[in-house]
């Protein structure tokens, strides 16, 4: 298998490639999702680790088309430093990786029968060990673990198999990756590509259609319940305060270009009086209207019938849930005046405008869950005239 072979079969479980065709934890059965990203992780390493033996292969290779004598390779080494994918193996971990790799170059799997075999003690591995919790966050991917610890890709794929440790960030990741293709697949379905976050009548809430879409997928009861382990906190804490801003975070791949995510959380505010995803596919003029004459009047309905429901209540419970619906409803009420103002100036998004025009007006008058452009972009988009 060749080094852009391999590149392309792991961008398929990536939501931010152009390759993608499905998240790991959709498309492994592992009983439990914790061991479904374990799984994909370690053949992830699998197939990283023979791109890295791949080019210390060519390495020699090259050295050997340049006929390179020994004092120059000593001078290529001392100044670029050894190739990891030349350094010395774990004899058990050699072992295991040819049992599990499929290597279709010969002069690959020479390679790695001739590497030097090396011994480690218990607290080299344990130190290894212990930063595997660290693995995969910026600027510590596989290639940079193995060159900071001098050690060979495969035996860092051993030892990660076998630790059976989980770096919380990239599990939270792969599960926001999962969120994000699930959130796309559901808004796309729905008829307007508006879903609120709190149920209304003959409207499901977002989170209800994630379960049940989790069950068409072959999820349980269970395995939907473990989402809050991965995150680290309730699901629905997650999707309501965290999602709109790690997903935008996740699609900044262009740290001087504004962040596109093509799901947005509109929000009335803090007391959380309206809350709505919606995709940009979707996202027209004719949303404006239809947020208006029926989400938020059916939200403002269910909200005035609970209060009738306990208005005769004294209780200090029933005193303050009264006082949060009378928080919501002025909320709603201001976020009304702002979908009326966008109406108003004009306000008609086009997807080809791309998501910071889109998006800035909605910013402006603080109708998002979180802010996606710096001020200096937010000014820029504001002002655009294509």
């Amino acid at each position: 298998m060749d080094c852009i072979a391999i590149k392309k079969k792991i961008n398929q479980h990536s939501i931010i490639e152009k390759d993608f065709k499905i998240n790991p934890i959709a498309s492994l059965s592992d009983i439990n999702l914790k061991d479904r990203i374990l799984s994909y992780l370690n053949n992830e390493n699998l197939l990283y680790s023979i791109v890295l033996i791949n080019e210390a292969v060519l390495n020699k290779l090259i050295f050997n088309v340049y006929s390179l004598g020994h004092e120059d390779l000593k001078q290529v080494e001392e100044k670029m430093g050894k190739s990891i994918g030349e350094l010395p193996i774990l004899e058990i971990a050699r072992k295991a990786y040819l049992s599990e790799t499929k290597l279709e170059q010969e002069i690959v799997k020479n390679h790695i029968l001739h590497l030097d075999t090396i011994n480690f003690n218990e607290q080299q591995v344990q130190t290894i060990k212990s930063e595997f919790g660290a693995l995969y966050q910026s600027n510590n991917d596989l290639e940079e673990f193995c060159t900071r610890h001098v050690v060979n890709p495969i035996n860092v794929w051993y030892w990660f198999k076998e630790s059976r440790v989980l770096p919380q960030a990239r599990g939270s990741e792969i599960a926001l990756e999962f969120l994000a293709d699930a959130f796309r697949t559901i808004l796309m379905e729905d008829e307007d590509g508006i879903i609120p976050l709190v149920g209304l009548p003959d409207e499901l809430k977002l989170i209800d259609r994630l379960e049940r879409y989790c069950y068409t997928k072959k999820f349980n009861a269970a395995q939907f319940i473990q989402f809050d382990r991965l995150f680290g906190r309730p699901l629905n804490d997650y999707i309501e305060h965290h999602f709109f801003k790690n997903l935008s975070d996740h699609l900044n791949l262009f740290m001087h270009l504004p962040k596109t995510p093509f799901i947005w959380h509109l929000s009335s505010g803090e007391h959380r009086g309206f809350e709505v995803f919606i995709i940009i596919y979707k996202w027209n003029r004719d949303s404006l209207y239809k947020l208006k004459s029926y989400y938020i009047t059916k939200r403002e309905e269910s909200l005035r019938n609970r209060l009738m429901q306990i208005g005769e209540s004294t209780t200090a419970q029933a005193q303050q849930e009264k006082e949060t619906i009378r928080l919501q409803l002025q909320e709603i009420l201001d976020f009304t005046k702002k979908l009326d103002e966008l109406i108003a100036e004009g306000y008609d998004p086009r997807l080809d405008d791309g998501v910071g025009k889109n998006i800035a007006p909605l910013q402006k008058k603080g109708m998002l869950k979180y802010e996606v452009l710096n001020k200096k972009q937010l000014e820029k988009y504001l002002n655009a005239d294509w």
